[in-house]
C-alpha cells in the first residue's frame, strides 16, 4: 500500500495545496474532512500513548502508538512508537 511520505503530510491528495485549515481545499474544493477527522484520531491516541507512558502501562502505550502511527505516519507517531515499544521491551526484560 502506498502511503504518503511525512514531506506530503498536510497536503490535498488531490492537488498537493497546503491545507488551510478548512475542510474544502482551498485550492481545488476536494473534501477533505475525513482526513481531518483522521489526523485527529491519530492525534488523540498519540496523547493516549503519551498518557499510558506516563502511568507505566508500556504495553498499551506501545499498542496505542503504534495504532496511532497506522493512522497518520507522521515523525512523531514514528518516535512515539519507537520509544512506546523500547520502553516495553526494557520493561519486559526486566520482568524475566
Amino acid at each position: 500500500m502506498n502511503r504518503p511520505s511525512p514531506q506530503d503530510a498536510g497536503r490535498c491528495p488531490v492537488c498537493q495545496a497546503r491545507f488551510r485549515g478548512a475542510s474544502p481545499c482551498s485550492r481545488c474544493g476536494a473534501d477533505l474532512e475525513p482526513l481531518l477527522l483522521l489526523a485527529a484520531h491519530a492525534y488523540a491516541l498519540r496523547q493516549a500513548a503519551r498518557r499510558a507512558l506516563q502511568s507505566g502501562n508500556l504495553p498499551a502505550a506501545a499498542a496505542l502508538a503504534r495504532t496511532a502511527r497506522s493512522w497518520h505516519a507522521s515523525p512523531e507517531a514514528t518516535f512515539l512508537a519507537v520509544v512506546s515499544a523500547a520502553a516495553n521491551l526494557v520493561a519486559e526484560g526486566n520482568d524475566t
